[in-house]
């Protein structure tokens, strides 16, 4: 029987769970990462894996047994071909949900009389999101993959209903807090799986192709959007996805749940006839066959592993430190009162003690040293999140000030909004198809962040006579050119850099730190707008508007539209858009210049067919000296990839 699995080689599985993870072993990989050397083959970001214990999570080891299942068996190219189709249709129907839904959150906001906290949305999304990932990411290494799924699917359920449902502004955040977890967990499961089960080479090819749906569903989004505003239906256009996406992502988890335990069958028969390198057996156990207190020991050894009190205290800093930027223009004395000053200290003395829990005391640290000290994947980490950073500063309000300037309809104007998107989808394969035949990553980030740059340029450029339909679809354009080529770029080489064990933690790890610079660029961008906007709106309207009916303007971009496009009201409020805008254009082209000069210091990993480049002796990964003398150009790039290594 197993013979039929195998082809010429015995398999070596096993199956473990994260009660065999005793921390020793962590100490010692920790102890070996911090007297590791250089040598031929090994460069400065590898673990030391090839000296130390072979220890895989019960999730990552599940997912390798899935993997030595579809690398040795007569039927693995179709159950790699029926999980690739899966997640494909998973990603086209989030892809739908996400072309759509970002078109309702103006009209949403708008209808409870609070447009201006789309910024306080993004900053509590943000938050829960960069909180949820590194959670979910160990969830899944403790579990398996198939049961994240369904935890995140349940979650983003949850909040659509919430959504649609909503009577408060209130509860319309707490349902958007619950998708976004729920959408970024599913975002984060199909990354994570297409990072188990595709090798080096390919990975920033299939990240595209998990992408491209959009290229799709941008040409009748508009047409769905339009159908469901036309008639102030927006609840509908959110709840909709309760119904789909269950029926969508089902295909998935029932897959991977049958190649897991058709892996785990195969493990259990390869231990019967002895296959090479077998390991021994662990012990197994049912959670309901534990005493209550075995019960609470191991819920309390599981969230030490997913580093859930650390992780609350970041979230809850980050919150305090952040939120105060969206809310001050409403209370009262402004940034002088109490409660702001308040939120702001608490939030900082939150993110000291985490960092102090985090460096000293935490068992399972979110951002283990190994990690911290990984320049290649902290390099990636800095790179995205100042790009994310820039980018919410210029994007956050973006949307409305197109909606207010030009006279577009809903059908066009959400043509436009997914312009970006659109380009980040196509050029996302396209750079994966050129890291696929040139093995490399680097210099490909560091066009697309020239791109960047100039886009931001392009689009301070844009405004007033220059504003037009032409130059502002080419910023969008231009600006996912630079995000394909800088995001594919950042995951590929931040996954080079680490052995699988750590693959989902750096993942969620990028994701958090690019969620938490986005953030950031909400709560400046917010800052920027509530501070501009509403002596603008005063300024530029004729002295027959009101001050009651500025704030109404301010508060909602459907009742500027009511006004006709030539009008002096129109007119002024699209002056008010077009001197606010300068000054987050001006601050997002200035950020943008940092990933820029990062992305030149960042590891050149070659691309090779393993998983990652750091478990496995690979004579590609460093340059041979011939003893012939270098060009100049060459001592340069090899300067920038090794700065602290003695010529």
């Amino acid at each position: 029987m197993v013979e039929n699995f195998v082809d010429e080689k015995k398999v070596d599985l096993q199956q473990t769970t994260s009660l065999d993870s005793p921390k020793h072993i962590q100490d010692e990989i920790e102890s070996n990462e911090s007297h590791q050397t250089l040598d031929e083959h090994v460069i400065d970001d590898n673990a030391s894996s090839l000296n130390q214990k072979v220890y895989h999570s019960r999730g990552v080891q599940r997912a390798e047994n899935v993997k030595v299942l579809m690398d040795t068996s007569k039927q693995g190219k179709w159950f790699r071909i029926s999980l690739a189709l899966s997640l494909l249709i998973c990603a086209w129907v989030y892809s739908l949900d996400r072309s759509t839904t970002s078109s309702y959150s103006p009209y949403a906001t708008s209808s409870f009389g609070h447009h201006s906290m789309i910024s306080t949305l993004k900053i509590a999304t943000s938050i829960m999101s960069s909180v949820s990932q590194p959670m979910l990411a160990k969830f899944s290494d403790v579990t398996s993959r198939p049961i994240t799924y369904i935890l995140v699917l349940v979650l983003y359920m949850m909040g659509y209903i919430i959504v649609a449902a909503s009577k408060t502004i209130s509860a319309y955040v707490i349902g958007e807090v619950f998708v976004t977890i729920g959408g970024t967990g599913i975002t984060l499961m199909n990354s994570i799986i297409a990072a188990d089960l595709t090798p080096l080479k390919y990975r920033g090819l299939l990240f595209g192709i998990l992408v491209s749906p959009y290229l799709i569903t941008t040409w009748f989004a508009g047409l769905i959007v339009e159908a469901i505003l036309g008639k102030g239906n927006w609840r509908w256009g959110y709840g909709m996805f309760a119904i789909i996406m269950p029926v969508a992502i089902s295909p998935t988890i029932f897959i991977m749940i049958w190649l897991d335990n058709k892996a785990a069958k195969l493990a259990e028969e390869n231990i019967k006839i002895k296959a090479s390198e077998t390991l021994e057996k662990p012990k197994t156990f049912h959670f309901r066959e534990l005493s209550t207190n075995q019960k609470f020991q191991f819920l309390w050894q599981q969230s030490l592993e997913i580093d859930l009190f650390g992780l609350i205290l970041m979230g809850f800093g980050w919150s305090l430190l952040l939120l105060p930027f969206s809310l001050y223009q409403g209370a009262e004395n402004q940034w002088k009162n109490p409660s702001i000053i308040a939120m702001i200290a608490v939030g900082a003395i939150l993110l000291i003690l985490y960092t102090i829990y985090e460096f000293w005391f935490a068992p399972f640290p979110s951002m283990p040293k190994r990690v911290l000290l990984n320049r290649t994947f902290m390099t990636a980490v800095f790179i995205d999140f100042f790009y994310m950073f820039a980018g919410y500063i210029k994007m956050l309000y973006f949307s409305s000030y197109v909606w207010v300037i030009k006279e577009y309809s809903y059908q066009n104007w959400t043509y436009f909004n997914n312009t970006l998107t659109m380009s980040l989808c196509f050029f996302g394969v396209v750079v994966g198809v050129i890291q696929r035949y040139t093995h490399r990553t680097k210099y490909l980030q560091v066009f697309g962040l020239t791109i960047q740059l100039i886009s931001m340029g392009i689009t301070l450029w844009a405004r007033n006579d220059h504003a037009s339909t032409g130059a502002l679809v080419w910023t969008e354009i231009l600006l996912g050119i630079g995000g394909a080529c800088s995001s594919v770029g950042s995951q590929v080489a931040s996954q080079a850099s680490v052995p699988h064990q750590d693959t989902a933690l750096v993942i969620s790890l990028l994701l958090q730190w690019s969620s938490i610079g986005g953030a950031i660029g909400s709560a400046v961008s917010s800052a920027i707008w509530q501070g501009k906007m509403p002596g603008n709106l005063r300024k530029f309207m004729p002295s027959s508007v009101s001050d009651e009916e500025v704030l109404t303007l301010f508060g909602s971009i459907t009742s500027i539209r009511t006004y006709a496009y030539d009008s002096p009201e129109r007119q002024g409020a699209i002056k008010a858009y077009f001197d606010t805008a300068y000054y987050l254009f001006i601050v997002s082209l200035v950020v943008t210049a940092i990933p820029f000069i990062a992305s030149l210091f960042q590891k050149n990993f070659y691309l090779g067919d393993t998983q990652n480049a750091v478990e496995f002796k690979l004579s590609e990964q460093k340059r041979r000296d011939d003893g012939k003398p270098k060009p100049f150009w060459r001592k340069i790039t090899d300067f920038l990839d090794e700065p602290f290594q003695k010529s």
